[in-house]
């Protein structure tokens, strides 16, 4: 295990430890002799849509003296409040709870630059990210850091993404019509762009700088906050989101070995981070479980209320019934459809290839956010299925472009990916013995082969009269899936697209209602709850 290996998997260990406890520090920077001023800083990650808990989190900041709220990001995706709002009710929400400083989290961007540029003009707070840059220009497109004061006390914040945005969101968005990038996220020079902004804001008055990053903790990231932590200097604190981690609060070392606090409160609002700025300079981070709070804003209430009531109507709406026990987690994983076959992405691709009419069918386990429930369907637990409003892509492939893809779509097995794609049409073989041959870029997207062996072997195509046989690579096969991946290369496809490639405009989740109520009557039978074999992992 090299030195990196070692460092990342310490790290893991460390944060996982975190889990059960908190934790203070003293700061390097001080305050005005005899000043008495505590300072409060509410914070939360990854809320995805989940609006239960803006009031109470409204309340919190409202009932406290000299405090702020802020969000490490990933908040106006996610969940099919956000989705049919395209962000504007996230976005109302927060402007009721009264949020200072934001930075974007990578889903942010889901809606397209354009969205992104009217829900920034729409948010009250100030938006910080130090490290998105259009290409060609000097300074960012939002500030590197936003300084709050409180009474004689000055906290800056310095937003942080994920230079990894260009693959989990969608990379057509971030190009130009050639597929040349236009925008930056400066993931070759993420520390010294992020220590510049700590710099200035010191220089700026700050006494205290924290860090908001939406980089998460996830040791196969080698562009974390922890490798940021440790390859910087200037921060006193990290409020972290993006992988989702409950971090009541960590010490991690600089690259000076100063103390650097490092706390997270998982997502969907389970919890809201609670920061304290003693008058002697301590730091202390707590979690605040939502199921413990018991404080409310009534108008930041009243209007969770009407928002739900304005969703109501198109969220209740019937379409159909599922006789299926569809399983998402288990102890093993919290999302099961970035590991393995499951009978719920079976059925998802099932349904794209019989409505596109097509020899296989592909769909990213990253675009499954949830199971669907047994029994009474309404049009909300297909959107929460489908939350992103992906359109459906065709395309004419030969059968190495198709082995190319599986070989990609498993190449991080044992570990979860967003890419794994579950399918139809086809079954295979992955041997995880093998070392993947896969080579990625530093935005962490396909760069080639490394002249290895293949992990994917003995792939069949499955034919609906029970007929298999070997997939022929120099034939060609018509093929469908999310335009996200097919088209546009998300989750670091970049094999991927082409003149080739039509976006067929369909959007999933409407393709999915047709296929319930068209192609199954209504009802989603008991036969798609079996998984069938059709990705069979060895040696895992």
């Amino acid at each position: 295990m090299d030195s990196i290996s070692r460092y990342l998997f310490l790290l893991a260990s460390l944060l996982l430890s975190a889990a059960c406890g908190t934790a203070g520090r003293l700061a390097d920077a001080g305050t005005a002799a005899g000043d008495s001023t505590v300072v409060t800083v509410f914070y939360d990650n990854d809320v995805h849509c989940n609006i239960d808990g803006y009031d109470e989190i409204a309340a919190l900041h409202a009932a406290t003296p000299n405090s702020c709220l802020v969000s490490a990001g990933d908040f106006v995706q996610g969940g099919s409040l956000g989705s049919v709002s395209k962000g504007g009710y996230i976005i109302e929400l927060m402007n009721a709870a009264g949020y200072d400083v934001v930075t974007l989290g990578n889903h942010e961007f889901d809606y397209g630059m354009q969205r992104l540029g009217e829900l920034s003009d729409s948010l009250d707070a100030v938006i910080s990210v130090c490290n998105l840059y259009e290409r060609g220009s000097a300074a960012p497109m939002y500030e590197p850091y936003v300084i709050k004061e409180f009474g004689p006390v000055k906290v800056a914040f310095v937003g942080i993404t994920t230079p990894y945005s260009f693959m989990s969101s969608t990379p057509s968005y971030f190009q130009d019509e050639r597929g040349n990038y236009i925008y930056s996220l400066c993931a070759g020079k993420l520390s010294k762009v992020a220590e510049k902004a700590a710099k200035k804001a010191r220089r700026a008055g700050a006494d205290y700088v924290i860090g908001l990053t939406h980089l998460g903790v996830d040791p196969l990231d080698e562009i974390n906050t922890g490798t940021l932590v440790a390859s910087t200097t200037g921060f006193d604190v990290m409020l972290d989101g993006h992988s989702h981690s409950i971090i009541p609060g960590e010490i991690l070392k600089d690259r000076k070995g100063r103390g650097v606090l490092v706390t997270s409160t998982g997502d969907s609002f389970k919890n809201i981070g609670k920061l304290t700025i003693s008058p002697s300079g301590e730091l202390h981070s707590a979690l605040i479980p939502l199921s413990s709070c018991s404080i409310s804003d009534t108008s930041v209430l009243r209007l969770e209320d009407d928002i739900r009531a304005r969703y109501a109507l198109q969220g209740s709406r019937r379409t159909g019934s599922n006789e299926c026990t569809f399983i998402y987690a288990d102890e093993s994983s919290p999302r099961l459809v970035r590991l393995r076959e499951t009978p719920l992405g079976d059925f998802c691709a099932d349904a794209i290839r019989q409505r596109m009419g097509t020899d296989f069918a592909f769909i990213g386990g990253g675009s499954i956010r949830k199971a669907l429930p047994k029994g009474d369907l309404c049009f909300n637990d297909l959107f929460m299925m489908f939350p992103f409003g992906n359109t459906i892509a065709k395309a004419r492939m030969s059968g190495q472009e198709i082995l190319d893809m599986l070989e990609f779509s498993v190449h991080i097995l044992p570990n979860e990916f967003g890419g794994f794609l579950q399918l139809s049409g086809l079954r295979f073989e992955v041997d995880l013995s093998v070392p993947s041959p896969v080579l990625l870029n530093a935005n962490k997207a396909f760069a080639g082969w490394n002249g290895g062996a293949r992990r994917v072997r003995n792939v069949q195509v499955v034919r609906d009269n029970g007929s298999v046989y070997p997939l022929d690579p120099e034939a060609v096969y018509t093929v469908a899936a999310s335009a996200y991946t097919l088209k546009n290369g998300g989750d670091g496809y970049s094999m991927l697209g082409g003149p080739d490639v039509s976006d067929t405009g369909v959007l999933d989740l409407q393709l999915l209602e047709d296929f319930i109520t068209e192609n199954l009557g209504g009802t989603i039978p008991l036969r798609f709850e079996s998984p069938e074999a059709r990705i069979i992992i060895l040696n895992r």
